[in-house]
């Protein structure tokens, strides 16, 4: 059965999203597409060669991990995509910083940023991979443990998922430390449930860590912004979101508030299929702060 060809801006977003699982050359071309897709839309693949230092074999090897049948395809679905797009959207995939921006530009342009992140992540995102992981967490038993590991803004958005979780009565464990972090693994059992938060799906001791998780047999899921990366070969789970770089906000920016309304969606989807419990604890947890907020 042939599969069914990705539009342009999927081609784009796919394209940004392996781009790290690749070597050097077909990087090159990745990132040529993701950021450069308007000028390959005129281009013809021997001026890609050329402009990239690479072969064109090398371009239509990539065009088919981005499952198109060649740069022909590749081109023609590019070449849609910016050819539908709004005047005002044309910037909408490379809305860059300069030094001339005024504080209103900034301003806009983080958060047209962050919308577009959203709207692009919608446009991949694996449905099939976010009922699974909703499903591990429902169906945990009480005994269970649930271990959330990240490093520095990935360790964040760890403990906004623990405190939403708490809220409904479900209890999780965060560890910034790394020690700490492989002692509690070394504590976990089958049935447990690890929950690893990578921006580039490549930090050590979190791909590590889901590793050894795995192999006691514990449900493993992993939140990253890319595909195709390390901690997504140790995840039985993998939950990506997709946003561009960007130098001066942080390399996971955008990416961060994706992950954080993914891990939202969860939190709801768990609060909202359970057959009562979630509400009593959440009126629980509600009413023990209602003083402070007074």
């Amino acid at each position: 059965m042939s599969q069914k060809s990705l539009s342009g801006k999927e081609c784009i977003l796919l394209a940004r999203s392996i781009s790290p699982s690749l070597g050097n050359k077909e990087r090159r071309v990745t990132s040529f597409i993701s950021n450069n897709y308007q000028e390959l839309a005129k281009s013809t693949i021997s001026e890609v060669a050329v402009h990239l230092n690479v072969s064109e074999a090398t371009i239509t090897k990539v065009c088919k991990k981005l499952k198109c049948k060649g740069f022909y395809e590749l081109k023609k679905a590019i070449e849609l995509y910016v050819n539908g797009q709004k005047e005002e959207d044309q910037n909408d995939l490379d809305s860059e910083f300069t030094r001339k921006d005024s504080n209103k530009v900034i301003l806009e342009k983080v958060m047209l940023n962050a919308i577009l992140a959203i709207q692009d992540t919608l446009d991949i995102v694996d449905y099939v991979a976010f009922d699974k992981a909703a499903e591990i967490l429902r169906n945990k038993s009480e005994e269970k443990k649930i271990f959330l590991v990240g490093n520095g803004g990935s360790a964040i958005l760890c403990e906004d998922f623990q405190h939403k979780l708490l809220k409904i009565g479900i209890f999780a464990h965060v560890y910034k430390d790394t020690h700490m972090q492989f002692m509690f693994t070394s504590l976990v059992n089958k049935g447990d449930i690890v929950l690893g938060i990578s921006h580039t799906g490549a930090t050590k001791n979190i791909v590590q860590i889901l590793k050894l998780a795995q192999l006691k047999e514990a449900h493993t899921i992993s939140l990253t912004n890319y595909m195709n990366s390390p901690i997504t070969e140790v995840s039985d789970v993998s939950l990506v979101s997709t946003a561009k770089n960007h130098p001066i906000t942080g390399e996971n920016a955008s990416a961060r508030i994706v992950q954080l309304s993914i891990l939202d969606a969860l939190y709801t989807s768990l609060a909202l299929k359970d057959s009562g419990g979630s509400n009593k604890n959440l009126l629980l947890t509600s009413d023990a702060v209602k003083q402070y907020r007074q």
